[in-house]
Parts: C-alpha cells; structure tokens; sequence
C-alpha cells in the first residue's frame, strides 16, 4: 500500500513541469498569434488572442494593456477604455494605458475625460510625440488655444518636420488672436489700437486702401504710437506726431492688443513653415485656400480646398469650409451636401450636425433640421449656436416654451445678439406673456442700437469673429423676414 502511494506521489511529481511547459506552450503560442494579428492589421483576431491571454494571466498588465490597444484599432473605444482602466490599475507608470484611453475617450468626442489621461501621459515620457500631438488636440477641443499651443510647440520641437503640428500651432495662435482682440473690442471698442488691428487685418485680406484709412483712424486716437506713423507713412499716408501724449492709453488694452498682435505673427510664422517644409502638402494647400478666402477670392479659395481633398480625402474640417463659403453665397443644396460629407468623416462632431441643421433649417426643411439640431445637441460640447437655430426652429412650429427655453439658453451667454432677443420676443408673443414680450422687445432695441453705434473697426472686427452667424442671416430669407415683421 505503501509502495503504490509513493508510486502516485513519484507520478503526481511528474507530471506538474510537463503540464507547467504544457501551458507556458500555450501561452506563448496565443502571444505569437495576437503580434502576427496585429501586424496584418487584424485586431478582431488579435482581440481573441488576448482575450484568451488575459484570462490566462489575469494579473498581466503587458496582456491588459496590449488587449486595450488592440480594442482601440478596432474603433471599440468604449470597451478600450475599459480594458485600459484595469492595466494602469496594476502598473500606473505604464505609458500605453494612459495614452491609448486619452485618445479613445478623444475618438468618442469626450475632450474632458481624454484630458487628464494624455497629461498623465505626456507626464510619463515628455519625449512622447503622440501624447503631446492629442493633449493638442483635445486643449482645442476644450477651447484652451494657449494650453493647446504649447503642446504643439513641444511637437515642432520634437518633430521639426510634422506639418500638422506646424499647420495646428498656427491655427491655435490665430485662435488666441481671436480671442484678445474680442476682450480687446470689449474695454477699448473705439480706441486706437481697436483701429490698428482693424488696419492690420484689411492688410492682411489685400485692402492696402482700407488698412490705411484704419491707421489713420488709429493715429488719430493715439499718436504716440511710433510703428504706427511708420507704417503710414510707408504706405504713402500722413501721420499726426505726438511723440509727447498718451491720449487713451491703457494697460490692458496695450496688452491685448500685443497679444492679438502677436499670435497673428506667430500664426502666419508657422504657416510659412509649412510652406517651406513641403510646399505640395496638403497642409500648404490649405493655408493657400484659407489665404485666398480671407481676401475674399473665394472661387481660388475652393479649387484650393479640392485640392486639398484630392490630397487627403479624410482631412477634417475642409468639407465644412467649403460648405460655409457655399452659404455665403446662397448655394444651399451644395453647401448642405458638404455639411453632409463632413459628418460622414466626424460622426461625432456636434459642429457638424449642427451645420447640416443649419441649412436645412434655411431651405426650409424643418423635420430633417430638428433631427440634425437634436443629434449635435446629444454629442459633447455642441456650439452655442444650435441652440439658438433650435429656437428658430421651434419659434416656426409654434412650440414657444421650447423656443423661449432655447433661445434664453442661448443668451445666457451671448448677451449682445439682437436677433435673437427679437425672436424671444415673438415667442413670449406667442404664450401671451405681454411682459416678458415687451422686456425682451426692449433689450432688442437697445442691442441693435449698440450695433449701430459700433465704430467701424469694431464692426469689421466683430464680423470677422462671427463670420458664419452673418453668413447664416445674409442667406436665409426666412431670417430676414423674422426681422421685418412687429410681433
């Protein structure tokens, strides 16, 4: 009895290493399989592989992670996310985890989630051109131009030659531009160096003739202003000199002016980059197209944006430009069919529907502009201007709770826009609120006397800040109408 006791020990002893290799065989075997899946780019059998490998090796954060990144190529974010979140649960300095769920919660149009994750990353390994590349990207996102520029600048640091760092670092400065010289016309709506930036942009549109009346303007307001009596005097003008006073001048103003000043060199430093880098990208096509809109050659500017496409075909962002030019100039069906093209490539992207809804609302098609404004109203961050097309839209159903919510939503931030104060207003018409009525009639008229009362440079560079809003309103007959009628 003994014996056959020791017998099965001797056996028992035996068979463990053999059943040991048998498994590490195995496992080996399902690696080699997932890395060949994964070469041929076929991640749902690379996603098999590793998922056998993770229950195998439920504690591996090698098998953990590499799963998550192959479930990130097969475009299944949610579940990447997921997966991703248990890996850097067991090792937090591991870099893929980090980056790949920033940049599935980006492809899910989730920039506040994707956020902390790329900074987690970028944390990790500074030198990491990927991370820095799409903490860029979800900063723009987040409207965070400057946070935005200085991870673009770290790319172009990195990578000298990436032209899409190049072309994105511009376009976050002329972002940054935007946004001072609005604070600018907020303190200073009127004053000389409002002026000066109205004249710099009609130089940089090709209307030498114009920039120089803008100057002119400007000297008069602060003709103390050096470079500014130079720069009229080189364009064949005469200055006021007064080295002496300093008439309006004022802290903040100087400085947003320098700002706005200098992020437009920045910009146009950068994009001359690209040009030099590769003067056939179509990155430097796209500079050219968005160069010649800017001058308001807008044919040019088109067959540039084609280019483009022909190019890149899945570029973002071109189908929408070409679309808005199409607005402009009342060419609704075609503009619709680019807006329609752009949400094929960005699904998720709420400037997208909300501009299908836009011209759908101006061709009259209410149903289909309801279903478009409803889809970017359930996506992250939907422009603030949905809501007031979903006003205007409900407004013509004869929904005015609906339009008055909208529409109250939509000043809650843009305090200053008249028409829509004037659509409130037929709305609250419509529940029989004569007081809220005569109210918003009120703030109406007071909004579109300050427009007029506008100096010319604040309307030129107010109507280069909402130049799709103008396009929108000089497109649609509908809208004029809205305002021609009394409620």
């Amino acid at each position: 009895m003994a014996m056959r006791a020791l017998k099965l020990i001797l056996a028992v002893s035996m068979a463990s290493p053999l059943l040991a290799q048998t498994a590490s065989d195995s496992i080996a075997a399902h690696a080699q399989a997932a890395q060949e899946a994964e070469r041929r780019n076929d991640f749902p059998t690379a996603i098999r592989e590793y998922d056998h490998l993770v229950h195998q090796l439920p504690r591996s954060v090698e098998m953990q992670s590499n799963l998550g990144v192959a479930l990130y190529f097969d475009h299944q974010w949610t579940r990447s996310i997921e997966v991703l979140r248990k890996a850097s649960a067991l090792n937090p300095a591991l870099l893929a985890p980090h980056l790949f769920s920033g940049l599935a919660w980006y492809q899910l149009a989730k920039p506040d989630a994707a956020a902390p994750e790329l900074e987690k990353a970028v944390h990790l390994r500074s030198s990491d051109v990927i991370a820095h590349t799409w903490l860029g990207y979800t900063y723009v996102a987040q409207s965070r131009y400057k946070a935005a520029s200085k991870q673009f600048e770290a790319v172009c640091r990195l990578a000298p030659d990436n032209i899409d760092a190049w072309y994105a670092l511009g376009q976050s400065y002329l972002q940054i531009g935007k946004d001072a010289t609005r604070e600018l016309l907020a303190i200073a709506p009127d004053g000389g160096r409002a002026w000066e930036l109205a004249g710099e942009q009609s130089q940089l549109q090709g209307d030498n003739k114009k920039a120089l009346v803008d100057f002119q303007e400007a000297n008069k307001r602060r003709p103390d202003i050096p470079e500014l009596r130079k720069q009229i005097a080189d364009m064949g003008g005469t200055a006021i000199a007064d080295p002496i006073s300093q008439t309006g001048r004022n802290s903040q103003e100087e400085a947003l002016y320098r700002e706005a000043h200098d992020a437009e060199q920045d910009a146009r430093t950068a994009f001359e980059h690209v040009i030099q880098i590769d003067p056939n990208s179509y990155r430097a096509h796209q500079i050219m197209a968005d160069a010649l809109i800017a001058e308001q050659q807008n044919e040019k500017g088109i067959e540039e944006y084609r280019t483009v496409l022909q190019l890149k075909p899945d570029l973002p962002g071109i189908h929408e430009a070409v679309g808005n030019i199409l607005v402009e100039a009342g060419k609704l069906p075609d503009a619709l069919k680019e807006f329609q093209d752009e949400v094929q490539l960005q699904p998720r992207s709420a400037t997208a529907h909300m501009n299908v809804g836009r011209v759908l609302l101006m061709m009259g098609d209410d149903e289909s502009a309801g279903r478009s404004l409803a889809d970017a109203l359930k996506l992250d961050r939907p422009p603030l201007e949905t809501y007031f097309l979903l006003g205007k839209l409900e407004l013509r159903r004869n929904r005015y709770p609906a339009a008055i919510a909208a529409l109250t939503h939509y000043l809650s931030t843009e305090k200053e826009a008249s028409s829509a104060y004037y659509l409130l207003a037929r709305a609250y018409r419509g529940t029989g609120d004569k007081e809220q009525m005569s109210r918003a009639l009120q703030l109406y008229k007071k909004t579109s006397q300050d427009i007029e009362k506008r100096g010319l440079a604040q309307k030129d560079l107010a109507r280069l800040a909402d130049k799709n809003q103008i396009a929108e309103e000089a497109a649609d007959p509908k809208a004029a109408a809205l305002t021609g009628d009394n409620p």
